[in-house]
């Protein structure tokens, strides 16, 4: 594997990694000081070191022209070429130092771990045993070959490495753990659990008690899972796997007292992978019972969170829309703004930040916030979005189409591309430019045969027209087609079919717009008080209409029920 850039700034550093890692005597230091290569060589490991990677293969290259010999040149080489994916080129030059040097087996160690990561796994196994052969007594020499057996389910040799290995360094967790990950593999599952429990009782440890306790959580058998966390809580206090796993159990169990004080000290850990506890916390949001009936106890966890990982920016977006849930809107808005200074150039904060904006409908700062990032992120078609919606809810249709326009001369994205085409539609028919919106409705529905709300929009505005309305019937029928329980979709349709005259088919339409949502809608229910009225049955729509007026009492519909009533007369 590729070996990891460190600082060195003197060159006593510098003599220090070469001793150590190359193994030349004081006598020979002395004499290679005396030699210009020697420090061609530490020239080009110093710019190895500091990432000028293109400047150390041209100092190495040089170095080999004058001094073929150079086994260490020939490593850092392959060094490089490892970096680059250049696997043919960091063999060779392995090889050549192996050549040079064939008893070091920090050589020979890097060629194996060469091999396994470019999957030679056969030439892996061949070096590894001959590394075995040569330093039986060094196993972490070849670890690694347990490894290669288990991917080639030649599970028996693994063992017997492994068997070499304990008999060399004695009995350990790395071999208990590996003797239960065979069984495993071989299907062996009980057996493997059995396995476990005896290594524990012989060479217990805080991490083999804790899985063989989440095996017993897997199988619901808390009690005996409780036990063994305990187990491990004794050995190691700290030991966050089994805290957590401890919470768990008496989450389960309905403990929640118990829980809390455990999960807390879990959250509040600073060892603990962050996206780990950010996964987690999140799947607990999705439980709303459970954070409506603990609120104050859930808005400490995410507290305790926040406050652990301050600048993690997915666990800052989902503490906002926790505090935005919970109400307070000016604390959530405060942590994204903080999570913005702190990473003012990154995409991700301004887009979580406009996105919580969003949430909470905050318009005018939106735009406002949207064109901040436009000025770091030219053109970016996701904050011109944003930008155009807060454009659109403002009720400036017509900033807005400009806006929407623009996304479209920077985006090459299809779906991107139709979405925005019927925006331009909607907000062309908003601003009375019906030839213009009907214009980009074709150009979306050319594009996008099926795109549902453009052509339940333009069936619609066809329909108000009074216009064409077989070709609005006919973009109508696709859309109730495909999504059948869409009280939209189902209400453009049915008032489609009043027009054609067909009202007792309007009527049915409408009764199943009622059953998903349409009581809902004050232009639904004052469209079906219309098809109720025209089939006469005027106590029926004056009920709807009724309905209508309480939710949206500016439709004027009293007074269109009072014009009905002189039509009646």
């Amino acid at each position: 594997m590729p070996c990891s850039a460190r600082s060195y700034t003197t060159l006593f550093s510098y003599l220090l990694v070469v001793l150590l890692s190359f193994s030349i005597s004081l006598s020979n230091l002395q004499a290679q000081t005396e030699n210009k290569n020697f420090f061609i060589f530490l020239d080009a490991v110093k710019s190895y070191n500091l990432g000028k990677i293109e400047e150390a293969e041209k100092q190495l290259k040089g170095l080999l022209r004058a001094d073929s010999v150079n086994d260490a040149a020939h490593y850092y080489l392959s060094n490089i070429y490892i970096a680059r994916n250049e696997i043919d080129k960091a063999e060779a030059e392995m090889l050549k130092a192996i050549r040079i040097d064939p008893f070091n087996t920090q050589y020979k160690q890097q060629l194996a771990s060469i091999y396994v990561y470019f999957e030679k796994d056969e030439e892996a196994i061949t070096l590894y045993n001959e590394l075995r052969k040569e330093k039986p007594d060094e196993s972490e020499l070849y670890d690694g070959l347990v490894e290669l057996y288990i991917k080639k389910k030649e599970y028996d040799k693994a063992r017997a490495v492994l068997d070499d290995i304990e008999e060399a360094i004695g009995l350990n967790e790395g071999i208990g753990l590996t003797r239960f990950n065979l069984l495993i593999y071989e299907g062996k599952t009980e057996e493997a659990k059995k396995y476990l429990q005896e290594f524990d009782k012989i060479y217990s440890t805080p991490r083999i008690s804790t899985i063989i306790a989440d095996n017993y959580s897997a199988q619901s058998q808390d009690s005996l899972a409780e036990e063994y966390y305990v187990k491990s809580l004794a050995m190691a206090p700290d030991y966050m796997p089994a805290n957590f796993g401890l919470a768990e159990v008496y989450r389960m169990q309905g403990k929640f007292d118990l829980y809390f004080e455990r999960i807390n000290p879990f959250l509040s850990s600073e060892e603990v992978d962050p996206s780990m506890k950010l996964d987690y916390t999140r799947q607990l949001l999705n439980n709303v019972r459970f954070v409506q009936t603990f609120l104050p106890q859930v808005d400490s966890m995410m507290h305790n969170l926040y406050t652990t990982h301050p600048k993690d920016s997915g666990i800052a977006f989902t503490y906002s829309l926790f505090l935005a849930q919970c109400d307070k809107n000016g604390e959530a808005l405060n942590v994204l703004h903080e999570n913005l200074q702190n990473y003012p150039t990154a995409k991700n904060a301004h887009h979580q930040y406009l996105s919580l904006i969003y949430y909470m409908e905050l318009w005018e700062p939106m735009e406002q916030k949207s064109d901040e990032a436009l000025k770091i992120f030219k053109n970016d078609t996701d904050f011109l979005q944003f930008k155009g919606i807060a454009q659109v809810q403002k009720g400036e249709p017509a900033k807005s189409i400009l806006t929407f326009k623009e996304i479209l001369k920077h985006t090459k994205d299809s779906a991107t591309i139709v979405n925005t085409l019927t925006n331009i539609a909607d907000m062309n028919y908003r601003v009375e430019n019906k030839k213009e919106a009907y214009k980009y409705y074709k150009k979306v529905i050319k594009k996008e045969p099926k795109h549902l709300p453009a052509l339940n929009n333009y069936a619609y505005f066809l329909s108000l027209d009074g216009k064409k309305l077989k070709e609005a019937y006919r973009m109508s029928k696709i859309t109730v087609e495909a999504e059948p329980n869409n009280p939209t979709y189902l209400d453009t349709f049915a008032w489609i079919l009043h027009l054609m005259g067909d009202n007792i088919e309007a009527k049915s339409v409408f009764k199943h717009a009622m059953i998903y949502g349409g009581k809902e809608s004050a232009d639904i229910l004052d469209h079906y008080a219309e098809v109720l009225f025209s089939l006469k049955e005027y106590d029926l729509a004056y009920m709807y209409w009724g309905q209508a007026h309480k939710l949206d009492p500016g439709l004027g519909i009293d007074a269109k029920v009072e014009e009905k009533k002189k039509q009646i007369k």
